[in-house]
């Protein structure tokens, strides 16, 4: 069983402490250090699976104890932390082999989604050798169908290109995974990749974040900042959702694909970039270039190379080898012996339709996981038509998955009033109100894990915070 350690290296000791609360409420192991000559001793003396530093601190910096491990042979992944002030130091650091940086002020949802982005790609590393022996392709991929064995065969060969591709398929079909085996595959492999989820950036936000601003370019911009396509400069960059695009910054993205070069906000002259570029999306593009909501010409540049992922409902022989992947890695994650499944637990899951695809399944089998009580893993603790407590019943993991739903979908059943807490004579929208703050509440404000729970996106739980702000409630309240 494999223990994940995190060191956490920072000479602000509000700082230190209050990430490593995040990391400990993850439940992984956390140690600290006070300054980089310290962290670069603890690293050289146990073994790490994520290092988080401050970039600035006395005696040695973060970037120098980065350099002296790597010197010293030591791969552990670094992640830095900064302020706007040294970001052109974190992206120098990306370029000599960093992990990835965040910036100053960042809410504790950010270090879990890196914590998490990061253990995803180790356990997927880790999980190679495992993989092998079921007969699977190699860098965290798994599959037996022939559709997916071409897949990944055309995306090695796809690799070797510099040409822009079209990752398109349902959500959660794992378009991000083949998106990370091409840049893995390609040589850009040395450089970053960024990932950029075009549906969770606001809109006034969206232009700065991909191609960065100048000092002075509007009122709060106080220093320089690199847009996501600089950071990626010698990578990859991955346009997630690039339906969700406004349609007046499509323009400048074309420019970006067509020239190899960005023009940050307020600059005079734009700047050239070696930036290798895939996008994914679930809408149909060529419909809404029909329709006159997407670029017909950025479209046609975007899909020089389109490779579709198929639902996991059409490549069923793969959810016996996709399970026996999950159930060990949530077994690891949560400390648990590595269960078998049972007869009828199979047979469940090949006749399941799984619309929510593989992140349905993994959800499904790492709840398995945790609430299997026997010496396997059945069907009773698979859940697949929602879990039944004290009057409450849950929904399905497909509600979770559904990435482009703008409204959260919810029944007033007036027959199970007194379960509910009296619905009855309410509105749906102060229902919806009451779920969302009360879910908000319960997971410590964390909106991430609250829009898992509610099965919505973190920009549609959002848009609802900012309606409730609107009518005067202390929103705030419930994210402390």
């Amino acid at each position: 069983m494999v223990n994940k350690n995190i060191l956490i290296v920072d000479d602000d000791d509000n700082m230190r402490e209050a990430m490593k609360e995040t990391v400990l409420r993850l439940n992984i192991n956390v140690d600290t250090a006070e300054n980089g000559r310290k962290g670069f001793e603890m690293a050289t003396k146990k073994v790490y699976d994520l290092i988080i530093s401050d970039m600035r601190m006395p005696e040695i910096d973060g970037l120098s104890m980065f350099e002296m491990l790597k010197a010293t042979g030591i791969k552990t992944p670094v992640c830095f932390v900064t302020a706007y002030g040294s970001v052109t130091g974190a992206v120098e650091a990306l370029k000599i082999g960093a992990y990835d940086y965040i910036l100053k002020p960042f809410s504790p949802e950010v270090i879990e989604e890196l914590i998490r982005r990061t253990f995803e790609l180790s356990d997927a590393a880790a999980g190679e050798k495992v993989q092998q022996e079921h007969d699977h392709n190699q860098k965290g991929t798994v599959y037996k169908s022939a559709y997916m064995e071409h897949v990944f065969s055309l995306a090695k060969d796809v690799a070797e290109s510099e040409a822009t591709v079209l990752i398109t398929g349902e959500s959660g079909t794992g378009k991000e995974v083949l998106a990370r085996f091409i840049h893995e595959n390609s040589g850009h492999a040395k450089g970053p990749f960024v990932a950029v989820n075009c549906a969770a950036i606001p809109e006034n936000l969206i232009e700065s974040e991909l191609f960065g601003y100048e000092k002075g370019a509007f009122t709060g911009a106080v220093n320089k900042k690199l847009g996501k396509f600089e950071t990626a400069d010698g990578g990859t960059i991955l346009l997630d959702e690039i339906g969700e695009i406004p349609i007046h910054l499509q323009a400048k993205l074309l420019r970006v694909l067509q020239e190899k070069e960005v023009e940050r906000l307020g600059a005079l002259k734009p700047s050239k970039i070696n930036t290798r570029v895939l996008a994914t999306t679930n809408r149909n593009l060529k419909e809404m270039s029909q329709e006159g909501t997407f670029r017909e010409d950025l479209y046609y540049r975007l899909n020089v190379i389109s490779m579709e992922l198929p639902p996991l409902r059409d490549r069923k022989e793969d959810v016996a080898d996709l399970s026996s992947f999950f159930i060990k890695k949530y077994s690891e994650i949560n400390k648990k012996a590595v269960k078998p499944l049972s007869d009828d637990a199979l047979k469940a899951l090949q006749s399941y339709d799984w619309p929510g695809n593989v992140r349905e399944l993994e959800h499904t089998i790492e709840r398995a996981v945790v609430l299997s009580k026997t010496n396997e893993i059945t069907s009773k603790d698979l859940f697949l038509h929602g879990i039944t407590i004290a009057g409450f019943k849950s929904k399905p993991e497909t509600e979770n998955i559904v990435e482009e739903k703008e409204e959260v979908k919810k029944t007033a059943d007036t027959s199970s009033d007194e379960s509910m807490g009296g619905t009855v004579g309410r509105t749906i929208a102060d229902v919806e109100q009451e779920l969302i703050l009360k879910t908000l509440q319960d997971v410590a404000g964390n909106r991430t894990k609250a829009a898992e729970i509610l099965g919505i996106t973190v920009r549609t739980l959002r848009n609802k915070l900012n309606e409730y702000r609107d009518m005067g409630i202390d929103v705030e309240e419930y994210l402390k």
